[in-house]
């Protein structure tokens, strides 16, 4: 059993000091924990309770406790006594900390976590709950109410597990509720529309009613740019020769 040691100290304080062996046996690990920086009341009361802990503990020092400090909590560990972030909030800082995002990416990510917070899931605002209120139900509600397309879905489901996974890392939730409610990408896969090749005479047809936009459909064509490349050229990027 643990047992307390008293001890004057040099200004003509009391020090109270708990002392025991690991697990109390004869050759286990000698411990100590001394408690001198209050009054020599307060510290034979802390000594005191703390010797209750280690042995409720079994004549070990209670988990989290480090020597000199206390209880202490680990890194990562949210503060028990500060409010969980709302989802949007900690899916903002989840989003500019990541290192090896492009700033086109981080602007579109930052726009779906507002996206998010206005969507409406069963008629609740469910993305502006603290992240700790928000459940595996909810996710795969919205998952099942959202009038998207399940690409766009899954587009966003994985800033969503992105987020959770961050949440869990700083202590706020100890398992992430986004886990096994993504679709899967067979499904995903399958809802792409398939692709509609045009005759010749169909592309006359579509050059002609885009008017003055025919030209930029007919380079798109004929050169096989996404809409985004063509679109960004600039004049001295075409030879206008050839």
């Amino acid at each position: 059993m643990a047992w307390i040691t008293k001890r004057k100290r040099s200004d003509g304080g009391l020090s109270a000091t708990v002392v025991g062996r690991l697990g109390a046996v004869r050759d286990g690990a000698y411990q100590s924990e001394t408690f001198s920086a209050g009054t020599d009341a307060q510290n034979l009361a802390r000594a005191d309770g703390f010797k209750k802990m280690v042995d409720a503990a079994g004549q070990r020092w209670p988990d989290g406790w480090v020597k000199g400090e206390g209880f202490v909590r680990p890194p990562g560990e949210a503060d028990p006594l500060k409010a969980p972030p709302r989802f949007v909030d900690i899916g903002e800082e989840y989003v500019r900390q990541i290192v090896d995002l492009s700033p086109g990416q981080r602007k579109r990510y930052l726009g779906q976590l507002q996206v998010l917070a206005g969507t409406r899931v069963r008629g609740s605002l469910v993305f502006t709950r603290p992240v700790t209120s928000i459940h595996e139900s909810d996710i795969k509600d919205w998952l099942i109410d959202w009038d998207r397309s399940l690409k766009t879905k899954a587009n966003y489901h994985g800033l969503i597990h992105g987020v959770f996974a961050y949440a869990v890392k700083r202590g706020y939730l100890v398992a992430n509720p986004a886990i096994g409610t993504a679709p899967k990408q067979s499904r995903v896969k399958q809802s792409r529309p398939e692709l509609r090749f045009l005759t010749e005479r169909e592309l006359e047809t579509a050059v002609r009613l885009a008017a003055a936009h025919g030209d930029l459909l007919s380079v798109t064509v004929g050169t096989g740019l996404r809409f985004g490349e063509v679109s960004a050229l600039w004049v001295g990027d075409v030879d206008l020769d050839h």
